[in-house]
């Protein structure tokens, strides 16, 4: 049995349905989005406020932060696929977080580890 790989995906709200599409390719069975809020190297744009009468820059930036579970020789694969189509632009922002996974069990079927993803 191979090692399981969560990967955090931090990407911006419209990257969702593109993201979407590539798990699906590379037959990787699920992924979960949460949206967010979050802060970083990218600085948020103002915004208008009181009926356009004045500005205000937000602390935060909404964001989605989409959730992988993938064996682990499919790590490289599934970020170079993701960095090849998003990256390089730094005004979008965006993070891939990859943590090691101790174990998983399916409710249904009672699997375990890489049978349960």
């Amino acid at each position: 049995m191979g090692q399981l790989k969560r990967l955090e995906i931090i990407i911006p709200h419209r990257w969702l349905s593109e993201i979407d599409e590539l798990p699906k390719a590379m037959q990787i069975g699920g992924m979960s989005a949460t949206q967010i809020e979050g802060r970083g190297k990218v600085k948020p744009l103002p915004v208008s406020i009181q009926r356009g009468t004045r500005t205000a820059t937000p602390e935060f930036i909404p964001r989605t932060k989409v959730e992988v579970i993938v064996r682990d020789d499919m790590v490289e694969e599934l970020t170079q696929v993701i960095l090849e189509k998003f990256g390089g632009d730094p005004n979008l922002g965006g993070k891939i977080f990859i943590s090691d996974v101790v174990g998983a069990i399916d409710f249904v079927t009672k699997k375990k580890d890489e049978e349960a993803i």
